[in-house]
C-alpha cells in the first residue's frame, strides 16, 4: 500500500491501520455475500444482521491502538464427585469377636443411617463360598455397599450360636449361609430362618439383589 499525502501532511498507513482496513473489508464482505445468497424474504432480515456484524466484529476504526485478540472465558467444569474407596468384604474368621464387629458396624450405621448385614457361615461350606463370590460381582456389590457387612464364623454349627440366637436366627432351621439384617438402631429387620440362602450355590444373583434391595 502506497503512502498518500493530505494537506501537506504524511498520512502513510502503518501496520495497525492496514490490519484494521483489511478486517473491516472482510467484515463488510461477509454480510454482503450472506445477503446475496438469501432469498428475498430473508434478505430483509439479513440487513440489520449485517449491521450488527459490522459494528460488533469490526469495532471502531478510529481506534488507533493495536488490535487486541478476543478473550474467551471458559467456564470451569464442575468437580467430579469423589466416592469412598470400596471396602473389602469380611471373611469367616474364627479368631474374630463377632460381638465386637457387630457393635462397631452399628456405631457406623447410627452415623450414616445404613443397615447392618450379618452373614453367618463358614469357610468349609461350598454355598457360603459361592455367596461370597456372588457378593463380589459388580451387579451385586453396588447394592451390598449400602450395608455395613459383618461375617460371623459358625464353625460346624458349633461356634457363635449365641450370636445367631440373639438376633433371632436358628441355624438348625436356616442352615448356612444365613443372613440377618439390622436397622441402624440394632432392631432385627429380617432373619433367613426359611433357609432361602442355604442353597446359595444355585441362587441366581438377581435373587440376591432382590433381597438386598428389599431390606436396604
Amino acid at each position: 500500500m502506497r503512502a498518500t499525502l493530505s494537506a501537506g501532511r504524511d498520512t502513510s498507513a502503518g501496520p495497525g491501520d492496514r490490519h484494521r482496513h483489511m478486517i473491516f473489508s472482510v467484515c463488510l464482505a461477509v454480510p454482503i455475500l450472506v445477503i446475496k445468497e438469501h432469498p428475498p424474504m430473508l434478505r430483509r432480515l439479513s440487513i440489520p444482521l449485517a449491521a450488527i456484524l459490522v459494528l460488533s466484529a469490526c469495532g471502531d476504526e478510529r481506534n488507533d491502538g493495536p488490535i487486541q485478540p478476543a478473550r474467551v472465558t471458559v467456564p470451569a467444569l464442575p468437580e467430579a464427585p469423589v466416592f469412598p474407596a470400596e471396602e473389602p468384604l469380611p471373611s469367616y474368621d474364627p479368631d474374630r469377636d463377632p460381638a465386637e464387629d457387630i457393635t462397631e458396624a452399628l456405631a457406623k450405621a447410627r452415623k450414616d443411617k445404613h443397615p447392618v448385614l450379618i452373614d453367618f457361615g463358614a469357610g468349609w461350606c461350598p454355598d457360603c463360598v459361592v455367596l461370597g463370590e456372588t457378593f463380589r460381582k459388580k451387579s451385586v456389590r453396588r447394592h451390598l455397599d449400602v450395608f455395613h457387612v459383618v461375617a460371623v464364623d459358625v464353625g460346624e454349627l458349633d461356634r457363635n450360636l449365641n450370636v445367631a440366637k440373639k438376633y433371632g436366627l436358628d441355624l438348625k432351621k436356616s442352615g448356612i449361609p444365613a443372613l440377618v439384617v439390622l436397622s441402624p438402631r440394632g432392631k432385627v429387620k429380617v432373619a433367613t430362618n426359611d433357609g432361602s440362602f442355604a442353597k446359595a450355590g444355585k441362587m441366581p444373583s438377581t435373587k440376591v439383589v432382590e433381597f438386598l434391595k428389599r431390606w436396604a
